[in-house]
């Protein structure tokens, strides 16, 4: 059980001052605490967080909706379905799947550079983590919808799961990272980092993936389990993978699911993982940029255990890369 006590002990440790967390157990949301503030407004039930890559889930489930409804096929090039090429110069493009999207295996960088954005390998044959492929694919799901992916959203995910604290729109443009005004408006509505949600209301998505029959238009089990099925390796990380849209992990307590999300500006961090065989999840909004550290005290005492392979990866964050391998940090 998460005890509030235990939450502010470990705010106390660290240089978290906000944060919000919630318990799913057998499916339901048991327990949703929030303490300290956002901003200047003190931490609620409604407090809007802004949980950047978090939105990459969502995407997944959506696309897995389409394809479900015999919109998209997850193994088609995604360019086939564009009426004008995506990129002008991209040898590997026309390989390019919502699959590998999805999986991180387009071979795109996470974002793109002044120079352009160029895939480094070939679609499918390692993991590198690519913002940008998510968003080649948000180009093609709005395409074949005739609609913005937030419209989308709202209408067949966030409303049937009552999740009325959430949208897919940044609140204040200024506030987006500065290596990201290459993509200019795609931002503001994207389905790689803009879900503005509350506490709840992922609670209650993190719910809907354990959901036994759900009625349309919400994603059926045998959906649900293609999310969770591993695609590619994570670098050379143990028992780290990823699936349509989800972080995979296999450790002593079984399979999760999980997906972290960073903002630098305003800061937060955040972390939601799931047991699909227990039907249980933890999902941890906090203020800071090193959240993540207590993110990972939490679960592992949620959990009852350490070493768990998705932060063996994350942290420290200066070692993070994104193919999965550790960035060597030299003596000073």
């Amino acid at each position: 059980m998460l005890l509030k006590a235990d939450l502010e002990h470990l705010m106390t440790d660290s240089e978290v001052t906000g944060l919000a967390a919630a318990t799913v157990e057998e499916g339901a949301i048991t327990g949703i605490h929030t303490l300290g503030i956002l901003g200047d407004a003190p931490v609620d039930l409604d407090t809007l967080w802004a949980v950047a890559s978090l939105t990459n889930p969502v995407l997944g489930y959506a696309a897995l909706q389409r394809a479900e409804q015999g919109v998209i096929d997850l193994d088609h090039p995604l360019q086939n379905y564009l009426p004008t090429p995506y990129l002008k110069t991209e040898p590997y493009l026309a390989q390019m799947t919502a699959r590998h999207a999805l999986s991180h295996t387009t071979g795109f960088p996470n974002w793109r550079d002044s120079h352009g954005l160029r895939a480094a390998f070939a679609p499918g044959t390692r993991f590198s983590y690519s913002s940008e492929g998510l968003n080649f694919l948000q180009v093609v799901v709005e395409h074949l919808l005739n609609l913005p992916l937030g419209e989308y959203l709202a209408r067949n995910l966030f409303m049937p799961l009552q999740m009325y604290h959430t949208e897919l729109g940044v609140e204040n443009p200024n506030d987006l990272n500065p290596h990201l005004k290459f993509l200019r408006g795609a931002l503001l509505s994207n389905g790689a980092l803009s879900l503005r949600t509350s506490i709840g209301d992922y609670a209650r998505f993190m719910s809907a993936m354990f959901e036994v029959d759900p009625p349309p238009p919400l994603l059926s089990r045998s959906g649900r389990q293609a999310m969770l099925q591993p695609q590619i390796a994570v670098g050379d990380i143990p028992n780290l993978h990823w699936g349509l849209g989800w972080g995979l992990q296999t450790s002593s307590s079984g399979l999760s699911f999980w997906h972290w999300g960073a903002r630098g500006t305003p800061q937060s961090m955040s972390f939601a993982l799931g047991l699909p065989e227990q039907c249980r999840a933890l999902v941890i909004f906090t203020n800071h940029s090193k959240g993540l550290v207590l993110c990972r005290s939490l679960i592992e005492a949620w959990l009852g255990e350490s070493a768990l392979p998705a932060f063996e990866w994350l942290l420290p964050a200066e070692t993070w890369r994104a193919d999965g391998t550790k960035r060597i940090i030299p003596n000073r």
